[in-house]
């Protein structure tokens, strides 16, 4: 049958929609100037002036993008921004756009990164109260199949892998199992790379909070120093933390070929997944 989940939808109609929400917060950005960032056939941000706009473009996409802007915006005051909604969500049918601030600062680039500011990042989360965002953060792992991430990772990620890398990843997945629980904080989920925003040598935004839940400070600790490398994080968080955040990276490459299954990725984005895995536990 011919695939059909990962079909744009109609660009004209997307910017449409973009284009009336523009208008409903002021924006005045020549459509020539628009920067559009696909994720998927399901999500696009566009990026115009000082706002980005957010189109959720299924309905599971739509759902998905207003309880993350639910999370943004039950935030308290943090020491570096967040993409605060600017006006109430313009529907279309099943999509779904929301104006977002537009956030200043770049990506840092991987492999080194300034501790101190890695470590104010890092408090900033922890310090996060729980109950006001408890309704509308994900479930812990949601990505992988939530609370039965470890079902999927053993059961039906591991065996994709070739027969050499199978024991090594099971082992992993094992330990990171049997970490022992610890009092959870605030998790971003997917924090590194594009997601973390710098200027002048410091955070000065984050985005993409939808895998945010509550958990394991070391999920966010594994994805900074892999990003920033291990020697960073090891200044600024307790060896007890990195520990287990090496447990928690360990494991990413499955995470991802975890996602792919999940999410009923196509065919060939899952077999590349299983192929960085099998190399990565050969």
């Amino acid at each position: 049958m011919l695939e059909t989940r990962f079909v744009t939808p109609d660009r004209a109609r997307t910017e449409t929609l973009v284009a009336a929400v523009l208008r409903e917060v002021g924006e005045r950005a020549d459509p020539a100037s628009w920067r559009r960032i696909e994720h998927g056939s399901a999500n696009l941000v566009v990026l115009a002036g000082s706002t980005a706009v957010r189109i959720g473009r299924t309905p599971a996409a739509a759902e998905h993008s207003r309880r993350a802007q639910a999370v943004v915006d039950a935030l308290p005051p943090l020491p570096f921004a967040v993409p605060l909604s600017l006006a109430d969500p313009v529907v279309d049918g099943e999509m779904v756009a929301i104006a977002q601030r537009r956030l200043d600062g770049i990506p840092h680039p991987s492999g080194h990164g300034d501790a101190v500011a890695l470590g104010v990042l890092l408090d900033a989360l922890a310090a996060v109260p729980v109950p006001p965002l408890l309704p509308h953060l994900a479930a812990p792992h949601a990505f992988m199949g939530g609370e039965r991430w470890r079902e999927v990772m053993v059961e039906r990620a591991i065996p994709l892998l070739h027969p050499g890398s199978r024991a090594a990843a099971t082992r992993a997945a094992d330990a990171l199992a049997n970490l022992p629980p610890v009092p959870p904080t605030v998790v971003h989920g997917d924090l590194a790379g594009s997601n973390v925003l710098w200027s002048d040598g410091t955070v000065s935004g984050v985005i993409d909070w939808d895998l945010a839940s509550v958990g394991d400070t070391a999920v966010d600790v594994a994805a900074l120093a892999v990003w920033h490398g291990w020697d960073a994080i090891e200044r600024v968080r307790p060896s007890e933390i990195v520990q287990r955040a090496r447990i928690v990276a360990a494991t990413h490459p499955l995470q991802v070929l975890c996602f792919s299954i999940v999410d009923g990725r196509p065919d060939a984005e899952r077999a590349r997944a299983a192929e960085v895995a099998s190399t990565r536990f050969a």
